[in-house]
């Protein structure tokens, strides 16, 4: 072979290795986020699995005031709905009722409101609270029922 013959073979070698980087560290990427890199590397992926094996979301502490809705007073009901990430701004106490008795029938244990990513006890949970009866269901029929009971309206 001619010295060009082993220049490019040797071209097309670092090319491969160099692209072949270039895809392991965008699937590490993909794989632990940024927090792998700025932590070099010892983050500890941000979703955990639960022991029951389905997913585990992040808990997210929700004031919730005890008693019957119909007589939290109005700083009650604005402390629930803001503590869900929802702005009041200057509804009249029957605005702020008619908001808080549509957001407690959503889950509070998880911070998604896609309930394909909610372990199965969380599912069951949900189900409980809404007074939903799933005996021995499965997980398809557990999340069956809980997106039933979602979209039903309110």
């Amino acid at each position: 072979m001619s010295q060009s013959g082993l220049d490019n073979q040797s071209v097309q070698r670092a090319l491969f290795f160099g692209l072949a980087a270039v895809a392991v560290g965008f699937a590490v990427y993909k794989i632990w986020g940024t927090d792998a890199f700025a932590t070099g590397g010892t983050a500890k992926p941000t979703s955990q699995k639960s022991t029951s094996g389905g997913y585990s979301a992040p808990k997210k502490a929700a004031y919730t005031p005890g008693g019957d809705v119909q007589n939290w007073s109005e700083d009650d009901m604005k402390k629930f709905l803001g503590s869900r990430n929802l702005a009041v701004g200057n509804a009249s106490k029957e605005e702020l009722l008619a908001m808080v008795e549509s957001k407690l029938h959503e889950p509070t244990s998880t911070s998604f409101n896609d309930p394909r990513e909610w372990s199965d006890t969380e599912l069951k949970e949900y189900l409980t609270d809404n007074k939903i009866s799933y005996g021995s269901a499965s997980r398809m029929e557990l999340l069956a029922m809980a997106e039933s009971k979602m979209h039903e309206p309110k």
